[in-house]
């Protein structure tokens, strides 16, 4: 099983400090350390209520790490438990947002264009928490939803992540365009031992599909452990998909690579000691 695990928000080199500075000041995250590693700079950003992000450089000549013009349909979603006072402060600091949709569930949601215009999603947990342990953004972390991604046939993209990827298929709704999957958690298994689903929703859209190569500057990422790294990407191969070169070196440090699902859409996978 491919483990849901994060992701990095990536930006141009020569903007990497002024990016931290703004997720920093506007946000609210704290940055804990910054790196330079094999695979270029990272900024580690603590969430305010959990969970890391990482903050990481558009550099070197793996194709991994490049940018790419054409934006993806993977979005990578971080939690508010009010996005009318979210969206409220975004408005006064003069970040851009989308409008807000449902999610299947009855979850509302949103992107917001971050640093630099990166893309991200907001999704509303309604739970009561105590707003003064957390900064004025209000976007505290990963919640219980963990990535959308936008496809044609959201029957035949389960049926693709769960062959693929090991997602377990929770419900399909053809009717309403919508398939719902849950994957193990990664933290939860491997740091603690225990066992966490996080969900990924499936959402029919009626674009095109993208072309490749494409991604969001925030980038989900999926975990395999680097005791089964090579024999899953060997798998993948054998099963007819094409991953990219491996980026790093996912044995002694950190390794990622891509795939492509069957929209298209830019899958991202990392292991790491």
């Amino acid at each position: 099983m491919y483990r849901w695990d994060g992701g990095f928000i990536m930006v141009d080199l020569e903007e990497f400090e002024n990016c931290v500075k703004w997720y920093q000041e506007i946000l609210g995250w704290e940055c804990v350390d910054k790196i330079t590693s094999w695979v270029g700079r990272k900024g580690f950003m603590k969430l305010p209520k959990a969970g890391m992000v990482t903050i990481k450089s558009f550099e070197g000549e793996y194709e991994h790490l490049q940018s790419s013009s054409n934006e993806g349909q993977v979005k990578l979603v971080f939690v508010t438990y009010d996005l009318d006072h979210t969206l409220s402060f975004l408005e006064r600091k003069e970040v851009k947002f989308t409008e807000t949709n449902i999610l299947p569930n009855g979850q509302r949601f949103c992107d917001i264009f971050a640093f630099n215009d990166a893309r991200l999603t907001l999704v509303e947990d309604k739970q009561k928490v105590d707003t003064d342990d957390y900064p004025e953004s209000g976007i505290l972390g990963f919640g219980n939803v963990n990535s959308l991604i936008y496809v044609k046939d959201p029957k035949v993209s389960a049926e693709w992540y769960a062959k693929n990827l090991g997602f377990e298929v929770v419900e399909v709704n053809v009717e309403k365009g919508y398939a719902h999957l849950r994957t193990e958690d990664a933290y939860d298994r491997n740091v603690l031992g225990q066992q966490y689903w996080d969900n990924i929703w499936l959402l029919q859209s009626m674009k095109s599909s993208v072309e490749k190569p494409s991604d969001h500057q925030a980038r989900c990422y999926f975990d395999i452990r680097p005791a089964v790294f090579f024999e899953e990407y060997n798998k993948l191969i054998r099963n007819g998909i094409k991953p990219s070169e491996i980026a790093g070196d996912p044995i002694n440090g950190w390794g990622g690579f891509h795939i492509y699902d069957s929209d298209n859409n830019r899958i991202n996978i990392w292991s790491y000691k």
